[in-house]
């Protein structure tokens, strides 16, 4: 019955990494719309403060979208990296239920 209970566990352990995998992948482009919509609607906003600060508008729209590209890269970056791990545990909680969940326990019988 331990081993069963533990079985259980993992699996619902597994089952929850999956979810929360696939939350992750889910939620990504709208973050990144999001994002790259604050950043617009800021700028507009802040346009004459930036403006004097970077002296012309050629100056102020490469910036403006160097930054945005930054700042995008390290956050796909930093959500990439995240789901690896988590498809690594994943996969490291599968390989414990296999070895759970063998039939036979001893090395393997030549006969």
């Amino acid at each position: 019955m331990d081993k069963n209970k533990e079985i259980l566990l993992k699996q619902k352990k597994q089952n929850e990494l999956k979810l929360e995998i696939q939350q992750l992948k889910k939620k990504l482009p709208s973050l990144i719309i999001g994002f790259i919509f604050f950043v617009a609607v800021s700028l507009y906003f802040l346009e004459d403060k930036f403006y004097h600060l970077f002296g012309n508008s050629v100056n102020f729209i490469f910036s403006t979208v160097m930054l945005l590209c930054v700042f995008s890269l390290a956050f796909i970056l930093k959500n990439y990296i995240k789901i690896k791990k988590r498809q690594k545990k994943v996969k490291k909680i599968g390989v414990e239920l296999y070895k759970l969940m063998k039939l036979d326990e001893g090395s393997p019988k030549n006969e």
